[in-house]
């Protein structure tokens, strides 16, 4: 009878101790960070070239998907800046002249340098003779394209992050060609024409 007469104040009691030791043993939300809308955002794009400015072009996304106020702080980060500072200086002294550089032998030297909470979105070729190597006569392809589109890039040569950080030799290396079609959209060496005809051109 006495403990049906103070039930309601355990049940109070009970509830004020299970939200005490919610609060000091719950991890710490970063205000931030307490947001609803988040997404995986764009940190950076990072032109790692030689000399005669060929080389490649480097795009950084968040690892997992954040606030616009995360995002501000990840890139004002020092440790961000100073990783991709090293990619873009010591690429060239490792590779030399880049416009042979396979693309998957940079990707391995760049993923060293990802900085913390960041990984890389895609790896595009690119520079004056890089891209051109990705112009040219294929037989499998009536008219083929004559020239790159500055903005659309469509036809040339890049990685996905997939192929990046999830190649491995059981599958083999794909090598990818931006906006292009059927067969002619991957391959398993790095082919040096056009892979678009110009019928198919974006713009």
């Amino acid at each position: 009878m006495a403990l049906l007469a103070i039930w309601p104040w355990l049940a109070v009691i009970l509830c004020a101790v299970i939200w005490i030791f919610v609060e000091i043993f719950s991890p710490r939300i970063d205000p931030i960070d307490n947001q609803a809308t988040r997404s995986r955002e764009l940190v950076r794009q990072l032109f790692v070239v030689d000399d005669k400015r060929n080389g490649f072009r480097v795009r950084y996304i968040t690892k997992e998907p954040v606030t616009k106020e995360r995002l501000d702080e990840i890139q004002r980060r020092t440790s961000v800046r100073d990783s991709m500072e090293r990619l873009r200086t010591k690429a060239p002294k490792v590779f030399g002249n880049m416009l042979l550089t396979d693309i998957y032998d940079f990707a391995g030297f760049a993923v060293q340098f990802d900085p913390a909470d960041i990984r890389i979105h895609n790896i595009f070729v690119c520079g004056p003779d890089k891209e051109k190597l990705y112009i040219g006569e294929n037989p499998r392809i009536e008219n083929w394209a004559k020239w790159i589109h500055p903005e659309s890039l469509q036809g040339l040569l890049y990685l996905t992050s997939e192929d990046i950080y999830c190649n491995t030799a059981r599958w083999g290396k794909v090598y990818r060609y931006h906006e292009c079609r059927g067969n002619n959209q991957i391959s398993v060496t790095d082919e040096h024409f056009s892979h678009f005809s110009e019928e198919e051109r974006i713009y």
